[in-house]
């Protein structure tokens, strides 16, 4: 049997030239520097695989491939790139086989031909499930032409193209264009989540010299983590795009956070010591997410850390008597109620050892329970010397323990009953376009 036939459409001639010659040490070539051209030879010759570029004068790849489904069904590789995210969609509706991210090396794509031309390859890579991907605003790249992770589209279920490279940059004004025609998100490995975010997992690492965290450990953590979500936040008449996504993030938050053995260590702490705690950490964080997407945030960097700080606020209740915790308000002592309230200079001392947590993280969670009225503690700080996005967290707070207070009395509770509550009696104390944030997640008319 003789060499496999590959037929190279590319209008670049020193690129067509450069993969002719390299593919042409194990292949039968030939070139076309654009469609036509490659109708032409595909009319009187057949090809087992037919490498083609998207973007060509004449005739394009789309065009190309169409006409190859109509008349001379071959296998067709895509060669795609940002610039042609749209154009990669519609190869992919039209059956191409495989797909290569320009710029490409010269291995990747050998070891992507064999398996569309039926050869036995002696390492098939792996093919990553769709949760080891994360969806990411497009407004996160709009302020970002430089990305030091790889970008990638969803075009089925199971299927991910890579469109951009690492380090490659991404023109603005391609990115508008997307966003205007109704594209919201791309996305990334999971394993870049953190880079986005800028959380810095190696610091921590070099620093403790600590090995990583046991993936069975952190598998029923996150598990765990996942249900507390469900269970203790409300669901009834959000939109479920929104509660997916924001509980997809949570998780992955909650997981990049987990990279860091210290963090690891002081949520599993959290949870062992008290489960009402961290299911409440969790319900109060969930709910800071969802707050401020629909206050408008975009940027990942900034949602993790509203994320981070709404899981880490009542860190220092580890170190308070959970009898006290237990116990109702009404029921207890001033000076019981001082104990309680010490929690927030407890956590606050905590978290300043964690290196790994940005300090706007440690801010907000240390002026969880100030206020907009500046009546809260532990300082009385008036709302303009507060960080601003403190009042999305004190916000959430309100909103989480207030509904776990008609939870525990057992009250039949609604999100609106509980809005409309926090409106009477925190009017002043709790941020407006927050409290009008509330009203629009849950659907509640003013």
């Amino acid at each position: 049997m003789g060499a496999k036939k590959i037929l190279v459409v590319e209008d670049d001639e020193v690129f067509r030239n450069t993969i002719g010659e390299l593919l042409g040490k194990k292949y039968e070539v030939a070139q076309a520097p654009n469609g036509k051209s490659a109708c032409e030879l595909m009319s009187v010759q057949d090809y087992d695989l037919v490498l083609s570029d998207i973007q060509m004068p004449n005739m394009t790849g789309i065009d190309l491939l169409e006409w190859s489904a109509k008349h001379r069904p071959m296998p067709f590789i895509i060669m795609t790139g940002f610039s042609t995210l749209l154009e990669t969609k519609s190869a992919y509706e039209l059956g191409a086989k495989g797909f290569i991210a320009k710029p490409f090396k010269i291995s990747q794509l050998l070891d992507l031909i064999p398996s569309i031309i039926g050869e036995e390859k002696k390492v098939v890579p792996e093919k990553k499930p769709a949760d080891a991907y994360y969806k990411v605003s497009i407004e996160e790249f709009i302020a970002k032409p430089n990305i030091d992770f790889d970008i990638f589209i969803k075009l089925s279920e199971t299927n991910f193209i890579k469109v951009a490279n690492k380090s490659e940059q991404l023109p603005k004004e391609q990115i508008a264009k997307y966003k205007d025609r109704g594209i919201k998100h791309f996305y990334i490995e999971k394993e870049d989540f953190g880079k986005l975010v800028q959380f810095n997992l190696g610091l921590v690492k070099i620093m403790k010299g600590r090995s990583e965290i046991a993936n069975d450990k952190k598998t029923s953590f996150m598990n765990y983590t996942g249900k507390v979500i469900l269970e203790r936040t409300f669901t009834d008449g959000v939109d479920q795009d929104s509660i997916q996504e924001a509980s997809a993030f949570l998780k992955m938050a909650v997981e990049t956070a987990t990279e860091s053995e210290d963090s690891f260590d002081l949520l599993t702490l959290l949870n062992s010591y008290s489960d009402a705690v961290y299911a409440n950490s969790v319900a109060i964080s969930f709910c800071s997410v969802m707050l401020a997407k629909t206050l408008g945030v975009t940027s990942m960097q900034t949602l993790f850390k509203v994320s981070m700080a709404g899981m880490f606020h009542d860190i220092g209740k580890k170190e308070i008597d959970s009898e006290l915790l237990k116990r109702p308000r009404h029921l207890t002592t001033r000076a019981e109620q001082k104990e309680i309230e010490s929690h927030v200079v407890r956590g606050h001392d905590i978290l300043l050892g964690i290196k790994s947590l940005h300090s706007d993280v440690v801010r907000m969670a240390y002026e969880h329970h100030e206020d907009q009225a500046g009546l809260g503690y532990p300082n009385s700080k008036a709302a303009r010397d507060q960080h601003p996005l403190s009042k999305i967290l004190q916000a959430a707070v309100l909103f989480v323990e207030y509904t776990d207070t008609l939870r525990q009395s057992g009250q039949p509770i609604t999100a609106a009953a509980v809005i409309a509550n926090l409106q009477q009696l925190y009017e002043k104390r709790i941020d407006p376009l927050c409290l009008a944030a509330l009203k629009k997640i849950y659907g509640v008319k003013t």
